[in-house]
């Protein structure tokens, strides 16, 4: 197909069409009045400021430099500051050798990059048809996460990337030591998949594959240290940022948040561990029941979803990392997308994607608790329908090379 002149046209047309895009988000996404609202402003801030060996954590001192680049400070209430640790922080310090505006479309077309490479390395992984790759682009394309996760500016696009090179290393090409640096990715936001960190410890014992865990430990020291030489303070003002009572101030569109803010009051923080307290106990039977036949392609769907359903905390743009789930159900759609049935399948997830991007221009995320459990019940439908015992075996069967 690739020599064929149609399919060169069409590579030509994409990619111009993508710098075309690129341009016109350009003075949308680096406009100053947008810097309040935008989430990147505050990894850009922390980046810049533990490479000059200030707090990244600081909010006072974000909100300054906001100022000095916009001439507006931020409108929010608490201040929006970059909650990750500080091996998050190195990964971020790149872009503040940058001027903002030059920086913001760097980290768009990371995020782009990062969201085209997983949804690809997923269509391997999950053996789709060449013929059909199309479909998948097309989902992605519209899938709602996506595009919340680059008109923010969040960075759960790398997460994704963390989940899908783990799978690709652990499924398809085994590499230990590889699949321990993915990790690194993955413990960016350990609570939007914190499930996965269960099934990982009892997979890792089960099997002895104590180089990913090394592996993992060792990633995450080096880029720690690399915060550390340019600010050695960092795991203290981490530390003391945490303690500051900040992560209770934030209205997530989660069970817990719902139970506070709703019903039984904000104060009643534990509330927010409700949710993931049974999501754990429901993952202790699952691994009892499926730990024989284990293998990360068929399951990671299912923690995937199980973990949105019941974070503690998580926002829309964070399904970007269910990704993997719209791919593997589109590999099979793909086989025969005719079909009434995929049809009526298309057109609801079509819908719930629809539903979510058209209310997001008039609600907060914080409404948008029913989008995870939309997508799990789609994926129920699919798997029911689609994706038959046999073909999970195959699924399951050993891809190592």
């Amino acid at each position: 197909m690739r020599n064929k002149t149609w399919y060169r046209a069409f590579l030509w047309v994409l990619l111009v069409g993508g710098l075309i895009l690129l341009a016109y988000l350009s003075p949308t996404l680096t406009n100053p009045l947008n810097y309040s609202t935008d989430d990147f402003f505050p990894y850009w801030a922390a980046g810049r400021l533990n490479l000059q060996g200030e707090n990244p954590y600081d909010g006072q001192k974000k909100d300054a430099m906001q100022v000095e680049v916009s001439g507006h400070g931020s409108n929010t209430y608490p201040v929006s500051i970059m909650l990750n640790p500080p091996f998050a922080v190195t990964m971020v310090m790149p872009f503040g050798l940058l001027g903002y505006p030059l920086a913001r479309m760097a980290w768009l077309i990371v995020s782009i990059a990062s969201i085209v490479f997983s949804a690809q390395l997923c269509w391997q992984i999950y053996n789709g048809a060449s013929r059909q790759r199309w479909l998948a682009w097309a989902a992605i394309i519209l899938f709602g996460p996506m595009i919340s996760v680059l008109e923010v500016g969040q960075i759960s696009a790398l997460i994704l990337l963390g989940v899908t090179c783990f799978l690709y290393f652990t499924h398809v090409r085994r590499n230990d030591w590889a699949a321990g640096v993915c990790l690194v990715l993955v413990a960016i936001k350990p609570q939007v998949f914190y499930l996965f960190w269960i099934a990982l410890l009892f997979w890792v014992i089960q099997h002895r594959r104590w180089v990913i865990l090394a592996s993992f430990a060792a990633s995450m020291l080096g880029l720690t240290l690399v915060a550390i030489m340019f600010n050695p303070h960092v795991l203290a003002q981490y530390l003391d940022m945490v303690q500051q009572g900040y992560l209770p101030e934030l209205a997530t569109p989660t069970i817990g948040a719902y139970l506070r803010f709703f019903w039984l009051g904000t104060d009643k923080f534990w509330l927010q561990f409700v949710a993931p307290v049974v999501g754990g106990l429901w993952m202790l039977y699952y691994w009892y029941r499926h730990n024989p036949t284990w293998s990360w392609a068929e399951q990671m769907p299912v923690l995937l979803l199980a973990s949105q359903v019941s974070a503690p905390y998580t926002y829309t743009y964070d399904q970007v990392i269910l990704i993997p789930v719209v791919i593997l159900v589109m590999t099979k759609i793909g086989q025969n997308w005719k079909s009434w049935t995929n049809l009526i399948l298309l057109a609801v997830y079509l819908a719930i994607n629809i539903l979510d991007l058209v209310l997001h221009m008039k609600l907060s995320d914080f409404w948008f608790v029913w989008l995870a459990p939309a997508f799990l019940i789609w994926f129920i439908l699919a798997r029911k329908q689609l994706i038959s015992p046999p073909a999970m075996v195959a699924l399951a069967s050993p891809t190592l090379e």
